[in-house]
């Protein structure tokens, strides 16, 4: 559940940092530039040049989000599982359009 002060955080910060666990069991953390709160139980992070994360979230699906608003000297960090959310998704129009809004048409 990401609460109203965290969403409010997200909208805020420039960059957050996705920490995944690579095949030898080992933590992998990637800075991540485009990402919004999709309602109060989902993060969208922009699959832009990540394939290390990609590979790493398919074949083990726990991550962890931080991100720090300097300015506040704030930040959280939202532990959960990833789902890769693929062209041929039901969703992937609607999600890419949220992601959209931040960097613009660009992005696929």
């Amino acid at each position: 559940m990401l609460s109203t002060e965290i969403q409010e955080s997200i909208k805020e910060c420039v960059l957050c940092w996705l920490a995944t666990v690579d095949s030898d069991g080992a933590p992998n953390v990637s800075t991540k530039e485009m990402f919004v709160s999709d309602g109060n139980d989902q993060i969208l992070i922009a699959n832009i040049a990540s394939p290390n994360s990609t590979k790493n979230i398919e074949s083990n699906n726990n991550v962890c989000v931080s991100f720090i608003d300097i300015f506040k000297q704030k930040g959280f960090k939202v532990k959960g599982t990833a789902t890769i959310i693929g062209e041929s998704a039901a969703s992937y129009h609607s999600k890419l359009k949220l992601l959209q809004s931040l960097g613009g048409e660009g992005f696929r």
